[in-house]
Parts: structure tokens; C-alpha cells; sequence
């Protein structure tokens, strides 16, 4: 199969689009805090429904990336690319950051105890 230089760069730029959405979920807080909505919103809450909600996450953000982008040849090489992203955020990096907090706040409770 030959990639086209279009299709390369479709996936890419899904690729990018969705580093940004993980990354702007990521600091919502400071995005709350900036429009005064804080109170509605809390970021540790969503990445934490969504580690609870792992499949129904990944279903609804392919939804979203079928649902806007297509399914021409650019649009399914744009959809892959952010799948690929959204699998690592949903399933490797959001239970490693869950992990190491963990461990952080059994280190501080230890610390506390003593």
C-alpha cells in the first residue's frame, strides 16, 4: 500500500489535533479559572471518569473523529491517527499517571504517619 504525501500528513494532523484536545483536558483547570466556570469543571474528575470509562471513551472520541472527519481515503487517515493517540492517552498513559499518584500519596501519607 502507498501512502500519499496527503495521507501522511492527514494522519498527522490528527495525530496533532488530538495531542492538543488531551493536553487542553489536561490543563482545563487553568482554562476554568481563566472564564470564572471553575466550580462547574474539574479536570481530575473527567481523566478520572474517563480511567473508569475507558471503552466508552475511546467509543465516543471515534465517534467524533468518524462523525466529523468522513470516511474518505483523508478523512480514515486522519481518524487513525488521532486513534492512535487517544488509545495511548486512554490505555498506557492516563493508568501510569493514576499509578504514580498513587504511589506519591502513599509515600506522603508514610511520611505523615512518621
Amino acid at each position: 500500500m502507498n501512502l500519499t504525501p496527503s495521507q501522511k500528513g492527514s494522519f498527522l494532523a490528527g495525530i496533532g489535533l488530538w495531542v492538543l484536545i488531551w493536553a487542553s483536558v489536561w490543563k482545563a483547570d487553568d482554562i476554568a479559572q481563566a472564564m470564572c466556570i471553575q466550580r462547574w469543571f474539574n479536570s481530575n474528575r473527567c481523566l478520572r471518569w474517563i480511567g473508569q470509562h475507558k471503552s466508552t471513551s475511546l467509543l465516543a472520541t471515534e465517534l467524533v473523529n468518524y462523525g466529523t472527519h468522513g470516511l474518505d481515503p483523508l478523512g480514515v487517515s486522519f481518524s487513525l491517527g488521532g486513534t492512535l493517540v487517544n488509545v495511548l492517552f486512554i490505555y498506557l498513559l492516563l493508568p501510569f499517571l493514576e499509578m504514580l499518584l498513587r504511589q506519591k500519596g502513599t509515600v506522603i501519607a508514610t511520611l505523615q504517619q512518621e
